[in-house]
Order: structure tokens, then C-alpha cells, then sequence
């Protein structure tokens, strides 16, 4: 759906960050990677369910990808820029050490949730300008709904 079909057919809702902190992983050459979703723009469908939810979602949002690299493992930046059309990276292992819930309250009421999942990594042979080796995740992002309800009194 491009963005004039969702312009035509969603409900934009304004939004408040509840909670944006980063999911870690641990790579098996010891680098931690931390990984989140920016939410950018929160879109719901108009028809809502039975349960009180809407039919549909969809997001304008960015995945952030940092890394936490082990002095060991760093050197002098490369001469040349990283391509990832033509650098080819190894797939490098890794353990999920925290994978975090990221919230946001719609001004209509609903809960949004969205968790960032690494499914794979690649190690590249070039270094980025701090020295670090470049790290490539695949992310996939699950999501959830809820009706907000108030806990003020």
C-alpha cells in the first residue's frame, strides 16, 4: 500500500512515546547490538472490531542498528565507503540478551506495542569512521494492540 492509499483509507493518529529504549544481542565475536523501531507516524484502519480494536495498522518508522564494540575488535576506518550492493559480509551468530517492547498511547485511545526482532546478522570486512567492523541485521518488527485505559485517578 503506498502512502496515497493509506492517506485515502487510514486515520492518522497523534501519539506519545511511552517507552523507545533498544533490544540488545550478543554477537559471537562479543559485540553487543542494540536495535529499535522510530515511529514516525501511526495509522489506523476506521472499521473496528467487535473487541473494540481497529481492522488494520500502519506505520511510517525507521529501524535504528548501533553497536557496542569490544576495543579489541576495533581499527583504523577504511579507506573506502561500505557498499552493501557489492561488500559481500559473513553471517555472524548471535543471542538475544533483552528484546524490549517499545509503547505508544494514540490520542484516540489505543496502545500501541512493537517489538524489534533480529532474525540474522552480517559481519563486514570494512570499518565505519569510529573503527568498528560494519554490521548489517535483518529486523523484524512484531506488533500489538490494546485499548489504553487510564490509570489516573
Amino acid at each position: 500500500m503506498d502512502f496515497q492509499d493509506i492517506s485515502s483509507t487510514m486515520i492518522e493518529c497523534d501519539f506519545i512515546v511511552v517507552t523507545e529504549d533498544y533490544s540488545r544481542y550478543l554477537l559471537h565475536d562479543g559485540t553487543t547490538l542494540k536495535v529499535k523501531v522510530v515511529v514516525k507516524k501511526i495509522f489506523r484502519s476506521a472499521e473496528i472490531t467487535p473487541e473494540g480494536l481497529p481492522v488494520g495498522l500502519s506505520f511510517d518508522s525507521m529501524n535504528v542498528v548501533t553497536a557496542i564494540v569490544p576495543p579489541a575488535l576495533k581499527g583504523p576506518p577504511s579507506r573506502e565507503s561500505w557498499d552493501p550492493r557489492k561488500d559481500v559480509g559473513k553471517e555472524i551468530k548471535f543471542e538475544p540478551l533483552e528484546e524490549k517492547w517499545q509503547e505508544y498511547v494514540t490520542n484516540d485511545g489505543f496502545k500501541i506495542m512493537v517489538k524489534p526482532v533480529v532474525v540474522k546478522v552480517l559481519k563486514y570486512d570494512k570499518r565505519n569512521i569510529y573503527g568498528e567492523p560494519i554490521y548489517a541485521a535483518s529486523v523484524q518488527t512484531i506488533t500489538n494492540v490494546e485499548k489504553f485505559t487510564s490509570t489516573a485517578t
